[in-house]
C-alpha cells in the first residue's frame, strides 16, 4: 500500500509538471511571435565569444545582422573570423547569463541555434529541481517530500518564469540550492563543509548573474557564521565564493575606474520605477521613455553595450526629482513596497490558483512562526528564507518593484515557509494520531 501511494504521488507530480509546462509553452512559445526578451539576443550573441576568450563581449555587427532579420526563430549566424567584427565590452547588465546560454548551446546542438536551446536547458533544470525539492523536504517527512514537488509544479510564478528564456528563471534554482544547502549542512554535520561549499559556489555564480546577490550573499554568510553548528566549517565556502566572485569585481572595477561590484545600471531602473505611478515628471514604466528623457534633457545618446553615461544622467534626474518632490519619491517607494509584499503589483501572478496572494502570504507568515517555534534546522531555514525575502523585496523596491520578472528569490522564500507550515501541521496530526492510538 505504501509503495502504491508513493507511485501514485510520483505519477501525479509528473502529470502536473507536464500539464502546466506544456500549457504555458503553447501560450508563450508555440506561436509566430514567441516571448523572447530584447536583451536575450545580446546574451546569445555574447555566448560563443567565451570559447575565444571574449568574456562579456558582444559583436555589434553580428547583433545588427540578426536584428535585421526580424525573426525570433532565426538561428544566430556566426560570422567567420575573417569577416568584419565590432567586438565591444558589454556593461549594461551582469554577464552571468551568457555562461548559461553557452552551456545550453553546447548541450543541445540538435536544436536550432536560437532561444530554444536556452529554453531547453531551463526545462531540464526545472525537472532536476523537482528532484531536489523532493530530496530537501523529504528530510522532514516523506509525505511532505512528495507534496513539495507537486506544489512546485503548480506554482504560477515558477510556471511562468520557466516558459521564456532569460536569467529571471535562474534565480529560482540558485535560491533553492542556497537555502537547501544550509539546511542539509545543519542536518548532516559530517558533510556540512561540502554543503556549505555548494552554498558558496551558488552565491559566487549569483553575483555574476545579478548584483542583488551581493547583499544576499552577505546575509547568508553572516547567518551561517552565527550558527554554532556551521561556523567552524564556513571558511572553505567563503574561499570558494571569493574565487568565483573576485573576477566579477575586477572586471566591474576596471570598467568604472573605482571599486565596483557590478556595472549594471541602477538609476535608469530607478526612474522606470518612479514611473510606476502617475506623475508630473514625464516618467513612465517604459525604458524607451527614460532613454528619450535623458537624451532630450541631458543630450545623452543611447549605447546598447553600456548605459554608464546614461545612468549618470538618470541619477541626476532622480535626485532632481528627490530635491523637488521628496514626498512623491517616498510615497512611490512605500506604495511599490506594499504592493510587492502583498503580491498585488501590475505584473504579479497568483502563486496558486486555489488561493489569493494575500491569503498565501498570511499562511507563509504562520509557517515561519511555526518553524521558529519548532527550532533546530527548521528555525535556521525559516530565518534564512525570511531574511532573503525581506532583503530582496526591500532592495528591489528601492529601484523598481517585485512583479513577475522579479518574483524568483522572494517566491522561493515564500514557498519554503509555506512548506514549513505544512510540515508543522503534519507534525501535529502525527502527534494527535499517536496519542489516540496509545489511549485506545
Amino acid at each position: 500500500m505504501r509503495r502504491a501511494l508513493v507511485a501514485a504521488a510520483v505519477l501525479a507530480i509528473a502529470l502536473q509538471w507536464v500539464n502546466t509546462r506544456v500549457a504555458i509553452l503553447r501560450m508563450n512559445q508555440v506561436t509566430e511571435h514567441p516571448v523572447v526578451l530584447t536583451t536575450y539576443d545580446v546574451f546569445h550573441d555574447m555566448a560563443p565569444g567565451l570559447a575565444h576568450g571574449r568574456l562579456g563581449q558582444v559583436d555589434l555587427i553580428a547583433l545588427r545582422r540578426h536584428a535585421v532579420l526580424n525573426n525570433p526563430w532565426a538561428p544566430y549566424e556566426r560570422l567567420p573570423p575573417e569577416a568584419e567584427h565590432q567586438w565591444v565590452d558589454f556593461y549594461t547588465l551582469d554577464i552571468g547569463y551568457s555562461f548559461i546560454v553557452e552551456a545550453a548551446r553546447l548541450a543541445f546542438p540538435s536544436l536550432p541555434d536560437n532561444h530554444l536551446r536556452s529554453l531547453a536547458l531551463q526545462l531540464l533544470a526545472d525537472v532536476a529541481l523537482l528532484f531536489f525539492v523532493y530530496f530537501l523536504f523529504s528530510q522532514w517527512h516523506l509525505a511532505l517530500g512528495l507534496l513539495a514537488p507537486y506544489l512546485y509544479a503548480s506554482n504560477g510564478v515558477f510556471v511562468n518564469l520557466v516558459s521564456f528564456a532569460y536569467y529571471y528563471y535562474w534565480d529560482i534554482p540558485l535560491t533553492f540550492i542556497v537555502l537547501g544547502s544550509l539546511l542539509l549542512a545543519y542536518r548532516r554535520p559530517d558533510r556540512a563543509a561540502l554543503w556549505l561549499v555548494l552554498t558558496g559556489a551558488a552565491l559566487g555564480f549569483g553575483v555574476w548573474l545579478r548584483a542583488s546577490w551581493w547583499p544576499l550573499a552577505l546575509f547568508f554568510f553572516v547567518l551561517a557564521g552565527v550558527t554554532h553548528e556551521l561556523r567552524r566549517k564556513l571558511v572553505f565556502a567563503v574561499a570558494v565564493f571569493a574565487v568565483i566572485a573576485t573576477p566579477q569585481v575586477i572586471r566591474a572595477s576596471r570598467a568604472r575606474g573605482h571599486l565596483a561590484l557590478s556595472t549594471r545600471s541602477v538609476w535608469h531602473v530607478a526612474l522606470v520605477g518612479l514611473g510606476y505611478y502617475p506623475n508630473p515628471y514625464g516618467l513612465e514604466r517604459n525604458d524607451g521613455v527614460i532613454f528619450k528623457l535623458t537624451k532630450d534633457k541631458y543630450g545623452v545618446e543611447f549605447r546598447l553595450e553600456d548605459y554608464g553615461v546614461h545612468d549618470q544622467a538618470a541619477r541626476q534626474e532622480f535626485f532632481s526629482i528627490w530635491n523637488k518632490d521628496r514626498g512623491f519619491v517616498i510615497r512611490s517607494f512605500l506604495g511599490r513596497l506594499g504592493e510587492s509584499l502583498r503580491g498585488h503589483t501590475v505584473t504579479s501572478v497568483l502563486s496558486f490558483l486555489f488561493m489569493s496572494n494575500g491569503f498565501y502570504r498570511i499562511l507563509c507568515v504562520l509557517g515561519l512562526a511555526a518553524m521558529i517555534v519548532r527550532g533546530g534546522d527548521r528555525r535556521l531555514l525559516g530565518i534564512a528564507a525570511a531574511g532573503a525575502f525581506v532583503i530582496y523585496v526591500v532592495l528591489t523596491c528601492c529601484f523598481y518593484f517585485v512583479g513577475l520578472a522579479y518574483e524568483n528569490v522572494s517566491e522561493v522564500a515564500l514557498f519554503v515557509t509555506f512548506m514549513g507550515g505544512l510540515e508543522s501541521v503534519l507534525h501535529m496530526v502525527s502527534r494527535f494520531t499517536t496519542r489516540r492510538v496509545a489511549v485506545a
